[in-house]
């Protein structure tokens, strides 16, 4: 479903990174140390007869850190993996006859967005994919903000902040060429605690903005100066935008990242349990209660492999302590 769902080709190939499984490898890992530690607990508690050598307490808290470890390696991707599947939405947002309409039309490299000189031309909201760095981004052109009497304008106004309380990222243009409005002032105290750049257009005319002023609603890292008319800018975009999502270049030709909903749910059950499993050996519980715990962390990581618990357990004590023999 992932790879039939996906929108770019780093999706794609994240999507087959799972089917060939490159996750399951890592958690079939998982599983065998979880099945070492079950086997060696249930060999001692019914067959205490023939002298298995448990593990000791610190022993198995280690080896269980260890493996919490390993989850939460895998873990730290899954946001990355989420947006890598589902994509972005973002919002350009500013107020009117900044260059948002031509910044989207230069960004998906045809006419979709109805330019003119006419401040207010974009009365509502301009919707479309495009793939940016590796990522699906839904990108929205809006209606400029500012105050009007116009009831359509209005409504269009509106919707333009609706959008952008439900964005993922803004990109807010500013005119490079005018001083900063008390309308840039309003829209710039409005995103200052979403993640956004700002974009200060139209530097092949002239600049006139106060970046000190435009650092005391922002980081200077997120201040772009672009010219859509000269197409420049735009890769310096790219990159911030890159910085901000992942920290940079996403390398996945290495990197198991998880993308399904479903295996990150799993893990974290898993993790959940072997955090119980820690309290239990913390609060000296019998060793059957650490089987307990262990054994939920297993069925969980079972749930990604398709494997099951039932004979497992089983098969591992024998095949490991050689009882009957």
């Amino acid at each position: 479903m992932d790879l039939i769902e996906s929108k770019t080709e780093l999706s794609r190939q994240t999507a087959i990174n799972q089917l060939e499984g490159s996750i399951k490898e890592k958690v079939h890992f998982l599983r065998d140390e979880l099945l070492d530690m079950i086997a060696a607990i249930e060999a001692a508690i019914d067959y205490p007869e023939h002298d298995v050598e448990e593990e000791t307490y610190s022993e198995m808290y280690k080896r269980i850190k260890s493996l919490i470890e390993r989850i939460n390696k895998l873990l730290e991707f899954a946001d990355t993996g989420k947006i890598i599947r589902e994509g972005v939405q973002a919002v350009i947002l500013g107020k009117p006859n900044v260059g948002k309409s031509s910044l989207l039309n230069l960004m998906l490299m045809e006419e979709r967005a109805i330019v003119t000189d006419i401040p207010g031309t974009t009365r509502d909201t301009v919707e479309e994919y495009m793939n940016f760095g590796g990522i699906p981004v839904k990108i929205i052109d809006t209606a400029g903000i500012r105050d009007t009497g116009d009831a359509v304008e209005k409504i269009g106004v509106e919707k333009s902040r609706k959008c952008a309380e439900n964005a993922d990222i803004i990109f807010m243009m500013i005119d490079a060429s005018l001083p900063l409005s008390s309308e840039d002032i309003e829209i710039l105290e409005f995103i200052k605690n979403k993640k956004s750049i700002i974009l200060v257009n139209k530097t092949d005319i002239d600049n006139k903005i106060d970046f000190d002023k435009l650092c005391m609603y922002t980081d200077e890292k997120n201040i772009i100066y672009i010219s859509v008319k000269e197409d420049t800018g735009i890769d310096k975009l790219t990159e911030r935008f890159m910085e901000l999502f992942f920290g940079g270049e996403i390398q996945t030709k290495d990197s198991v990242i998880i993308s399904n909903v479903r295996h990150k749910n799993m893990l974290c059950k898993a993790a959940e349990a072997l955090e119980r499993a820690i309290v239990t050996i913390e609060t000296r519980m019998p060793e059957d209660f650490i089987s307990m715990d262990l054994q939920e962390a297993l069925s969980a990581l079972g749930e990604i492999t398709g494997d099951s618990v039932d004979d497992e357990i089983i098969d591992r004590i024998f095949t490991r302590f050689c009882l009957g023999k």
